[in-house]
């Protein structure tokens, strides 16, 4: 029993010391309200950049933990990523819009600009190595300072 355990530690040990994953650390400015969570969205795949469907990993946290830590994103693979972020200021857990006008505030990874739509994956995209940290800042916009 005590051979197996060990195999067992050495096996997890040795798997764990090989796997490879980037991490990406990214912060926030421009964020006028303390209420609401900051959403994020991470693409690899430019056709489906900014869709929906096209997220292969996604999430939320507080605006106050974001401005005191930033939001930390690890575990992700060698890629070609893309990310788009808005601030839910009212908690409902969606981007609002008004005839297609943004109602909260938004951006893109190297701040991305936005004209009459989402920008390209290109515009917005970065490389994330195995064991890479990646730090980023995005501004958050809002549709008058376009």
């Amino acid at each position: 029993m005590k051979i197996k355990i060990s195999i067992l530690t050495i096996f997890f040990v040795l798997i764990s010391t090989y796997s490879k994953s980037g991490t990406i650390k990214l912060f926030i400015s421009n964020i006028d309200d303390k209420k609401g969570t900051i959403h994020y969205a991470i693409y690899n795949n430019p056709e489906l950049f900014p869709k929906e469907r096209g997220k292969i990993l996604g999430g939320y946290e507080t605006v106050t933990e974001v401005m005191k830590n930033g939001l930390i994103i690890k575990g992700l693979n060698e890629s070609v990523y893309a990310i788009a972020i808005y601030h839910d200021i009212n908690l409902n857990k969606k981007f609002d819009t008004f005839l297609s006008m943004p109602l909260e505030k938004y951006g893109f990874s190297n701040n991305a600009k936005v004209f009459l739509g989402p920008p390209k994956f290109d515009e917005a995209s970065f490389f994330l190595g195995d064991d890479d940290i990646v730090e980023l800042v995005i501004d958050l916009k809002w549709r008058k300072e376009l």
